[in-house]
């Protein structure tokens, strides 16, 4: 008897408009090929007996991809403060404190928007 392996997802698809696409430009790559590479240091950790070269090509698209959510992060809480976005609605989207959440979005708008911040809304 032989039992037949499927794999869970054989063929990784995201969901993105064509709108949001072009919108994005080509961002819509980079962003796909980042996250393919953050899954692959992934799967390598869970295999084991990754190289210290392997570690440190994941140690980089990890930051790489990290910077990038980051950006988009500031840049959504930088508008939901311009928007009149409350307190309590931020934190419960951070899944922190209303306190938390209050001080991050403080500092946050008291600086100036980082690089990361700027690619996010297309003002770099």
């Amino acid at each position: 008897m032989t039992t037949e392996h499927t794999d869970p997802v054989p063929d990784l698809m995201l969901q993105l408009s064509h709108a949001d696409a072009q919108t994005l430009g080509d961002d819509v790559g980079q962003m796909a090929m980042r996250l393919g590479a953050v899954l692959h240091g992934l799967a390598q950790l869970r295999a084991g007996g990754t190289s210290t070269e392997d570690l440190a090509t994941t140690i980089v698209v990890t930051t790489g991809l990290l910077n990038r959510l980051e950006g988009v992060q500031e840049a959504a809480v930088r508008q939901h403060a311009a928007q009149g976005g409350s307190y309590g609605a931020l934190a419960s989207s951070m899944g922190v404190t209303r306190a938390t959440a209050q001080y991050r979005r403080d500092a946050l708008v008291k600086k100036d928007p980082s690089a990361m911040e700027q690619w996010a809304t297309g003002s770099s």
